[in-house]
């Protein structure tokens, strides 16, 4: 039996919510809370609430950034690995770096981001314009990077 000696990109991506490499971040710590009956979830999108040190699932607020982390998670919660959050539960919301997410839609280098206020999933356009129409809200100076991707496949998503 021979050893491979080449490893495809797309067969050695990440885990949705980690790092993708070592660039600058920003990573602050909130309690996540749900958007009605939405929970929240690693890698997606999370606005400011009312409250200091709170943010929700998708909404109308100011983008706070993307639930990372699944690993401190799964671990901390004793669940079952996964990437559901508890309502209430504190974790990191990354704000620049670039990290694994999936997006609802197929992705392309340099589409940019956008998410459902309703939900916090990410979506992948290739202008603003489309976004604003399906309702969707424009994550500003964030694009996906280095790499094609179909729909719910991993890809990398650049915040600045």
């Amino acid at each position: 039996m021979t050893l491979q000696k080449q490893v495809y990109q797309q067969q050695a991506i990440g885990v949705i919510g980690e790092f993708a490499d070592t660039s600058a971040t920003v990573a602050a710590h909130y309690v996540v809370k749900a958007n009605g009956d939405v929970l929240p979830a690693i890698g997606r999108a999370f606005t400011a609430s009312s409250k200091d040190n709170e943010v929700q699932v998708g909404g109308s607020g100011a983008f706070i950034g993307i639930a990372i982390g699944p690993k401190q998670h799964s671990c901390s919660t004793e669940d079952e690995a996964g990437l559901s959050l508890k309502d209430g539960e504190i974790v990191q919301i990354c704000s620049q770096g670039h990290i694994y997410v999936a997006s609802k839609t197929a992705v392309k280098p340099n589409y940019i981001a956008a998410f459902d206020p309703a939900t916090g999933e990410l979506y992948a356009y290739d202008k603003a314009e489309t976004a604003t129409t399906a309702k969707h809200t424009v994550i500003a100076n964030a694009k996906f990077i280095l790499f094609s991707a179909e729909a719910a496949e991993t890809a990398i998503l650049e915040l600045k």
